[in-house]
């Protein structure tokens, strides 16, 4: 089919146009990070730890500003979201270390925090610590008018011996003024084992992939949740080498249903608490 030079130039302009709806910084929020944290939080002082540079709030706790992840939310781009730790601590490396989780969304064209949401100890590290958050905005359309975006929280174990990591995923949606979890620490990574520190021994790793359902309770859609599991064994063979046998992978699928106010997930599917 031949297309017309204007209708060419009339869709690179309608192009142009929709790449200038948005500001120039919206696409690195990184550089505004501390502008709208101290929009949510107009007490804050800065201040220069062991740690990097931290902002001091009222009531004893502290932002690393190295830690926050931000992202301009591609189902809305005209918002921001921000997720990071408040720490109960200005420095790092104790035993345990407590702090809680925070979540903004802002404006992506002003320092104007549209919502928010605060939970007390999601975030606490001791043997198994908290490694680094991972916004996810995979589009979420739980739906005709409600997107969720959702936060994975890594985590990973400090024994050689039994080495642990996972990964949970929580989804929140906009709700008035504040944010709303609607799926709670549904675990999508996990590998673990114990070894001898040489060879020998037996390690599982898990991995699920979370699609929309078309279903739908209580008005949202169903969450399809597919995991994988493989199972891997070391030993020493005749040869004192160290030999790797692999289970074949086995593959189940659930569904999880919305009950009016979250989803409701499975003990064998939850995450760390």
């Amino acid at each position: 089919m031949r297309v017309s030079t204007p209708a060419v130039l009339r869709a690179c302009l309608t192009l142009a146009l929709a790449a200038c709806a948005l500001p120039a910084f919206a696409a690195d929020c990184r550089s505004r990070v501390y502008d709208l944290l101290k929009a949510a939080y107009p007490q804050a002082e800065s201040e220069t730890g062991d740690d990097g540079e931290l902002l001091r709030l009222p009531g004893a706790r502290w932002i690393n500003l190295g830690e926050v992840v931000c992202k301009v939310w591609p189902a809305s781009p005209d918002k921001t979201l921000l997720a990071f730790k408040l720490q109960y601590e200005a420095a790092s490396g104790g035993d345990v270390e407590p702090a809680d989780l925070e979540l903004l969304i802002a404006d992506s064209a002003s320092d104007r925090i549209l919502q928010r949401y605060r939970e007390a100890h999601a975030l606490d590290s001791d043997a198994i610590r908290v490694s680094g958050l991972v916004l996810d905005t995979a589009r979420y359309r739980l739906d005709e008018r409600t997107t969720a975006f959702g936060l994975r929280v890594n985590y990973s174990g400090s024994s050689r011996a039994n080495p642990y990591s996972s990964t949970s995923l929580s989804l929140f949606v906009p709700d008035g003024a504040q944010l709303r979890p609607v799926l709670r620490r549904l675990q999508v990574a996990l590998e673990r084992g114990e070894w001898d520190t040489e060879c020998a021994g037996e390690f599982e790793a898990v991995q699920r992939t979370v699609a929309i359902d078309a279903k739908r309770d209580n008005g949202y859609a169903g969450l399809s949740v597919a995991s994988t599991t493989t199972a891997s064994r070391n030993a020493f063979g005749d040869d004192r080498q160290c030999d790797s046998s692999e289970s074949p992978p086995r593959k189940t699928r659930e569904r999880l249903r919305y009950d009016g106010r979250e989803y409701v997930v499975p003990a064998a599917l939850s995450g760390l608490d």
